[in-house]
């Protein structure tokens, strides 16, 4: 008999408890929003992305912190967040303090184009375009000359077919080599393409020109580059050679001052 009872007072706790915590569910879904949480996540502690623009983009007419907390579509205020060009990911919910949290993922940089009137944008670490800002300007490798690639809305990836007379592909993978190579993406500053097409290469240190031709057998050149400045360069010294010269196979060729 006391088993029984254990057992229906149990039953009885459960139900009040659920009805208790269904309650709290839907008066806390009836409260509006506190307070609005951003965190921006981003290598370093400046960039593109700042909190009043995002709060700006999600706020709605003002309504957003009026609004009940059931009523807040996530969805939708993510969807919004992902509008702003520099933004690569957004997720967003409601905290137990009844805090809308964002949290943005802003894009990488990792080449700038400049086109020959000057206008330009930027590729970041997968391979998406987005536009210039004119509050950041990050330093990242930067690449000029005989080319004029139009950013082009509704065509955000370098690989699209739009670009492929250009040479803004060839661009992006000599970015990525560059860049998983620490000495090297320290060294090289600048990627130059010349009258006839081709790459050259304008370093960080040393007044001298790196001759590195047409895109292919990229890796194996830059291989060569930073085994000869290791081996010949910080012994001989930065400024010996005007000219170093990555197009023959299997070699470098050099042209003394």
């Amino acid at each position: 008999m006391k088993k029984v009872i254990h057992i229906v007072l149990f039953a009885i706790f459960a139900v009040a408890l659920a009805g208790l915590m269904g309650f709290i569910y839907i008066e806390q879904g009836r409260q509006p929003v506190k307070d609005i949480v951003i965190n921006i996540n981003r290598p370093l502690p400046n960039g593109f992305l700042d909190t009043a623009t995002i709060k700006q983009a999600v706020m709605f007419d003002d309504s957003l912190e009026k609004t009940g907390v059931k009523d807040i579509s996530l969805r939708k205020i993510e969807q919004s967040v992902l509008e702003n060009p520099f933004a690569e990911a957004a997720d967003a919910y409601v905290n137990i303090d009844n805090e809308l949290v964002i949290n943005v993922k802003e894009k990488t940089p990792v080449l700038r184009i400049f086109n020959k009137n000057n206008t330009g944008f930027y590729v970041d670490n997968q391979g998406k375009i987005f536009p210039l800002s004119g509050n950041y300007a990050p330093r990242i490798l930067i690449a000029n000359g005989y080319f004029d690639i139009p950013y082009r809305k509704g065509h955000p990836d370098v690989f699209d077919s739009v670009y492929k007379d250009t040479p803004l592909a060839d661009l992006y993978i000599l970015t990525r080599l560059i860049r998983k190579n620490t000495f090297l993406n320290a060294q090289i500053s600048q990627v130059y393409v010349n009258s006839i097409g081709e790459f050259d290469l304008i370093p960080e240190l040393g007044n001298h020109l790196i001759r590195f031709g047409t895109p292919g057998d990229a890796e194996q050149k830059l291989k060569k580059l930073e085994l000869f400045y290791k081996k010949a360069l910080i012994k001989e010294g930065w400024d010996k050679y005007e000219i170093i010269n990555l197009k023959y196979k299997n070699q470098v060729v050099c042209e003394k001052k």
